[in-house]
Order: C-alpha cells, then structure tokens, then sequence
C-alpha cells in the first residue's frame, strides 16, 4: 500500500541532524502544511486500521486459511508494519524538509523502511505468481507436492530476501568505508548508502524488464 523507496534518496541525504544551514521549506504556507499534515495522519491512520482487519479477519475466521490467503496474511503485516514504524518518522521530514530524530533513528528508519517496503513489494510479486500458476499451468500445479509447496516457506523467503537485499548495505556500510569516512561528512555517509541502494533498485529493475 505504500512504498517511499523512490523518495529514499533525497530523505536518506538530508536526514542527519547535523545539516544545520538548510533551513526548512517555506513553499507552501502555514494553512496549506496543516492540511498536508493532515492528510499524511490520515493516511497513516488508514493503512494501520485497514490492514488490521485483514489481520484480525484471518486469525478469527477459521474458513480464510486458506494456502492463497497467507500470502495476505504476509502482505497486510508488511504494509501494517510501514504505517507504524515508517510513516510516522517519515512525515515530519517530508513537512520541514529537516530531520530532528537523530543519525540513530534515521539509520534505524532507513533499515525499516527499505525492509518493509521491499517485503510489500515481494509480497504483491509472490501473490501475482500464485495466481498465474493455476491459470496456466492448472495440472501440474495441482500435482505438486512436497516441501516447496508449503506457503510458511515462501513467506519466510520474502522476508529473508527483503532483509538481505538492502539492510546489510545500511547496517555495515560505514564499516567498509571507515578510511574514508573520516575525511567526510556524515552527509556524504548518508548519500553513499542511498546511492548503492538505488543503484540495486536499478539492477533488479532491468533484469524484470
């Protein structure tokens, strides 16, 4: 339901604390920020609750567990993951154009955000797939049988793939950058880190299309 990897880049450059001379924006006035604001809560609130539901409806509804439906399942905890822990952060930079939590929480909030959004993403991918198969390969889709087959497998997969696609870079990046990183500013670290993520996005894009 949400995915604000396309906006990453500019939000990962300039949300260290330490970026002081950049004053925020004054493109829109008071009024017009308060309803965005607004707008953005209400957005939030609406991708917590909504994909609440989808979660309460399949742990109390025995008749939805069904293999198909766990992919939901796996997709609405994703998404209600994005609307708690990478939406509320998110807005108040995207308002100010400042971010005021700290290189902690940025770096935290860069790994959930990346996390997340590409687990929601894998997960839309995991549910088209599931689809296409008994549409065109009906027999021996039904035929199939053994471990593969289970869906537990493939929703730990889509979570495993997310974490390892990009949380590694985030986590360690510095580490591998420590030489250099100490003739630059804490920015440029920020930058490093956006541009190798989307630099992966760039890969995984072309080899879909």
């Amino acid at each position: 339901m949400h995915n604000c990897t396309a906006e990453i880049p500019h939000a990962a450059a300039t949300c260290n604390e330490t970026w002081p001379t950049q004053p925020p924006s004054t493109e829109f006035s008071q009024g017009v920020l308060v309803l965005l604001a607004f707008l953005m809560v209400l957005l939030c609130l609406v991708t917590i609750l909504g994909n609440m539901l989808v979660i309460l409806a399949f742990m109390m509804d025995r008749n939805l567990r069904h293999r198909s439906n766990y992919f939901f399942l796996n997709l609405a905890v994703s998404d209600f993951a994005v609307g708690v822990l990478c939406m509320p952060l998110y807005i108040p930079y995207s308002l100010t154009r400042k971010w005021h939590l700290g290189r902690g929480i940025c770096k935290l909030w860069l790994v959930m955000d990346y996390f997340f959004c590409t687990a929601s993403v894998s997960n839309i991918a995991l549910i088209s797939y599931d689809c296409f198969l008994p549409v065109t390969k009906a027999v021996s889709n039904r035929a199939q049988q053994g471990i593969t087959s289970n869906p537990a497998i493939k929703m730990v997969a889509i979570w495993l793939f997310a974490f390892l696609l990009y949380c590694p870079a985030i986590l360690f990046w510095e580490f591998f950058l420590e030489g250099r990183r100490k003739t630059r500013s804490k920015r440029s670290w920020m930058r490093d880190v956006s541009s190798h993520c989307m630099k992966l996005d760039l890969v995984f894009s072309r080899r879909l299309n």
